[in-house]
């Protein structure tokens, strides 16, 4: 099931613009999955749980993931059409949205998202600690 529905472009593009752009239906599943796999590359390093993040539904998703997601979809679906009828601000978008990456890749923000558990955070296992402490010196 795809993470982005149709109401979700509503907000960043009008229909007529978008069915110009996306020829086809597989045309438009094809730019999500890559804008997908492109978004998980900076997400999976930082431990982020990415399966839970592109699999949630309805209003558990997170709302700058389907923005930056949107972003990066149109920026592919325009590269496909003619790059010099790309309007300035999809490229403006999608820089940005990469830009977001980025920062998230390198720690610099931490956006609300799930992490994958992890059952050795739990406990350390190493110990501590030293010899007795010498009184006597010869």
């Amino acid at each position: 099931m795809p993470f982005l529905i149709e109401d979700d472009y509503s907000v960043q593009i009008r229909t007529e613009v978008k069915s110009i752009i996306a020829v086809s239906p597989a045309s438009q599943l094809l730019a999500e999955q890559m804008a997908e796999e492109e978004m998980t590359g900076y997400l999976r390093p930082r431990g982020y749980d990415v399966p839970a993040i592109f699999t949630a539904a309805g209003a558990l998703r997170n709302p700058l993931i389907i923005m930056y997601m949107i972003d990066i979809v149109l920026y592919h679906l325009y590269s496909n059409i003619a790059t010099r009828a790309m309007p300035k601000t999809r490229e403006d978008r999608y820089t940005a949205a990469i830009s977001w990456l980025d920062k998230v890749r390198d720690g610099k923000l931490d956006p609300d998202l799930p992490r994958v558990a992890d059952p050795e955070d739990a406990t350390p296992n190493i110990k501590l600690g030293s010899n007795p402490k010498y009184a006597k010196r010869y």
